[in-house]
């Protein structure tokens, strides 16, 4: 399924969840007679309910992608719901274009952050933009390994 499909078929049943009332805005949706935009942010809403373990999304071309490192940015520390990704999706549009979602087991929250994403081959920069960045840990896509920065401990995810 190429991604322009899966981005439409997103839009599309964020549509339905919207007109269903299922949908929560935190600002009033903007609406033309009966019709509700949606927004990238509602599309990214509906992908990570389809992925609730964690997801890292290019959102401009709406690739996963497959390798790299990773690592949030601070201002984005903290978004948990659906009026938190407006502020996470509009920080990654002008910081590289990358929205990770990832479900802290211990808590039950679910957690959205723009990300900058490093090659693999870059473990110590992306260690120190991190550490930099406040950030507990770093996570390799390609492996699924989560690296806790505070004391370098790999765990498989």
């Amino acid at each position: 399924m190429n991604s322009r499909f899966k981005h439409t078929l997103l839009c599309v049943l964020s549509l339905i969840l919207v007109a269903c009332g299922s949908a929560r805005h935190a600002t009033s949706p903007v609406q033309t007679t009966s019709v509700t935009t949606v927004t990238l942010a509602d599309s990214i809403w509906v992908y990570s309910h389809t992925h609730p373990d964690g997801f890292t999304l290019q959102i401009s071309t709406w690739e996963v992608p497959t390798e790299g490192i990773a690592v949030a940015y601070s201002d984005t520390q903290n978004r948990h719901d659906r009026a938190d990704l407006d502020f996470v999706v509009s920080h990654a549009q002008s910081h590289g274009g990358y929205v990770g979602g990832w479900l802290d087991k211990d808590s039950g929250r679910f957690y959205f952050d723009s990300v900058r994403v490093f090659p693999e081959d870059s473990l110590a920069q992306a260690s120190q933009f991190g550490r930099e960045n406040a950030q507990i840990a770093i996570y390799i896509l390609s492996s699924g390994e989560e690296i806790r920065l505070d004391s370098t401990q790999r765990k498989g995810n």
